[in-house]
């Protein structure tokens, strides 16, 4: 029962659009693979038979002989068509992080609030920037709240005479906000 439950767990841990590009993105890098092995061994190794059976024994012993490099040459090339294909491949992925991951360390952990991820079209981080673009904008509010009552704050503390119950009041609502945060 635990491992069903667990099962479940883990295949909802990914959005199954996703997984479903990414295997069909797989798929076509193995097809493509194997079918340029295919291909390049059938025109490597596609020998006619001679017209007496003592002829095609003394052919087939040599095309055995033939047919090792053929196996060997065409498994070469199918590793090199996936590797190329491969690289290829996690550009989509790994662009995008690489430029959320460098906007959010040198942007908004300076404090720069203003910043709006932008992927390009087709790249698969499109929803974790726009997550992200909500939770700065988010973030961005409470700092504005917490700016605000700060200003009212300095405001109220320049006077000459000091109303403590709107001073308590400011406080209050500079602390609501600030507890907000979770540190």
């Amino acid at each position: 029962m635990e491992g069903k439950v667990r099962r479940r767990i883990i295949n909802f841990s990914i959005k199954r659009e996703m997984q479903i590009r990414l295997l069909l993105k797989l798929m076509v890098i193995v097809l493509v693979s194997v079918g340029s092995t295919g291909v390049f061994f059938y025109l490597y190794s596609n020998q006619k038979i001679g017209q007496s059976f003592t002829q095609f024994h003394i052919q087939a012993r040599s095309f055995l002989d033939y047919l090792l490099p053929a196996v060997v040459s065409a498994t070469l090339l199918g590793i090199l068509v996936a590797f190329v294909m491969a690289l290829f491949f996690p550009h989509k992925i790994a662009g995008p992080l690489y430029r959320i991951e460098r906007d959010l360390r040198e942007r908004v952990g300076r404090g720069d609030l203003t910043i709006r991820f932008r992927v390009r079209r087709g790249d698969e981080m499109g929803e974790l920037a726009e997550s992200l673009n909500v939770m700065v904008e988010r973030l961005a509010e409470k700092m504005e709240r917490i700016d605000a009552s700060t200003q009212e704050l300095i405001r109220l503390l320049e006077r000459e005479e000091i109303d403590k119950e709107e001073l308590r009041k400011v406080a209050r609502r500079l602390e609501e906000v600030v507890r907000e945060f979770r540190v």
